[in-house]
């Protein structure tokens, strides 16, 4: 996402009325990554992740997706 005039987002914000609506009448638009995630295209190479949640090493390599036309699970390759 592109196009946010205002920012960091935070509570403080709603206490500058200028600032709240300059954040309020951003025009956003999509990255041509974001389209092309939309678009259902395989984004991993452009957003890798390596990191531990939960005590679980989250890799590309372990990366489930989603795949809309079956509604399914799709298991990492």
């Amino acid at each position: 996402m592109s196009g946010l005039d205002e920012g960091p987002f935070s509570l403080d914000m709603h206490d500058d009325a200028l600032r709240h609506a300059r954040y309020k009448q951003s025009r956003l638009s999509l990255t041509d990554l974001g389209k092309a995630v939309l678009a259902g295209e395989d984004f991993r190479r452009d957003n890798p992740i390596r990191r531990w949640w939960g005590g679980t090493l989250l890799t590309n390599e372990r990366l489930w997706r989603w795949d809309s036309q079956t509604r399914l699970l799709v298991a990492p390759v």
